[in-house]
Order: C-alpha cells, then structure tokens, then sequence
C-alpha cells in the first residue's frame, strides 16, 4: 500500500502536470493565432484540487488527466519507434 502510494502519487501529479502545461500552451497559441477568449493563467490549467465542472462536463484535473495519458501514449510509441 505504502510503495504504490510512493510511486502513483507523483506519476499522478507528473501526468496531471504535463496535461495542464500542454493545455495551456495550446491555448496560448490559439490566443495568440485566433483569438483572445481563453484563460491566460497558468495556475487555472495546473489547478488539481478544483472541483467545479465546466460547461462540458470536466474539472480541470480530468482535462489534464486525459491530456497527460494522451502524452503518454505518444511517449511509448515514439520509444517503440526510435528502438
């Protein structure tokens, strides 16, 4: 019980982490490249412990959640590839 919470708790955090930072550089880009109408603060997309559900459904850490496994993904088949 002890290890997995050692070892989960920072993969958690590391992957809610890459999620939100890739979030908000997506929409920095879509500010800088559309328009000005997403968040521009980095501690609304690294926010974890907010519970309050968006229009669609989500609270920040499952957004980023999703994002971070998306990453993850990609990680493990770009090791498949380079090996």
């Amino acid at each position: 019980m002890m290890i997995g919470h050692i070892i989960m708790e920072p993969v958690k955090r590391f992957t809610l982490g890459i999620g939100g930072l890739s979030r908000w550089l997506f929409f920095r880009f879509l500010n800088a490249a559309i328009e000005e109408k997403y968040p521009k603060d980095l501690e609304y997309y690294l926010d974890q412990r907010n519970k309050i559900i968006d229009k669609n459904g989500f609270t920040t850490a499952e957004k980023n959640g999703f994002v971070g496994m998306f990453f993850w993904i990609l990680f493990i088949i770009f090791i498949g590839k380079i090996e």
